[in-house]
């Protein structure tokens, strides 16, 4: 098993209001609503073209959204799920994929600063061999941490 983990980052909600939020995952439908605004999808859009990350208004159309899981359909290895396979009010997420082509777990921890503050940390847990570990360290890495910054970011008191 090879983890992943991201930075410490410091979110300016209250610990109860982020894990609310993320523990229902229905709730970034919001957020992919947002995103379709075409100035936000642009800027975005450019920024994804300087990593080489292809069409990101086509991959944002292939998500879907409930309560316990995210879904992303039409990839090279089929649709790829996470489910929220656990949950440790307030302070963890456990996520499991789900027709990933590696088994693999993701955790949101979030931790109290104080009564307006908290801190979160992603771990993402895959078992890879030895060859594939060398092949996908360093995405996989920048995956997590890109995604912990994009949590660390959304304005969870307006959403």
């Amino acid at each position: 098993m090879s983890d992943f983990v991201s930075n410490v980052k410091t979110i300016n909600y209250p610990q109860q209001a982020v894990y609310d939020y993320l523990s229902d995952l229905s709730h970034l439908e919001a957020l992919k609503q947002r995103l379709a605004d075409p100035a936000v999808m642009e800027r975005i859009q450019q920024e994804a073209d300087a990593r080489n990350m292809g069409d990101l208004s086509q991959r944002l159309d292939n998500l879907t959204f409930d309560r316990d899981s995210l879904s992303i359909g039409g990839t090279p290895v089929g649709n790829l799920s996470l489910r929220i396979i656990e949950r440790e009010e307030p302070k963890t997420i456990k996520l499991e994929g789900e027709g990933t082509p590696i088994p693999l777990t993701l955790w949101i921890q979030l931790l109290p600063v104080d009564m307006v503050t908290c801190k979160m940390r992603l771990t993402l847990r895959a078992e890879l061999n030895f060859f594939i570990k060398q092949m996908v360290s360093k995405p996989l890495q920048e995956g997590v941490e890109n995604i912990a910054n994009m949590l660390a970011g959304l304005p969870y008191g307006e959403l």
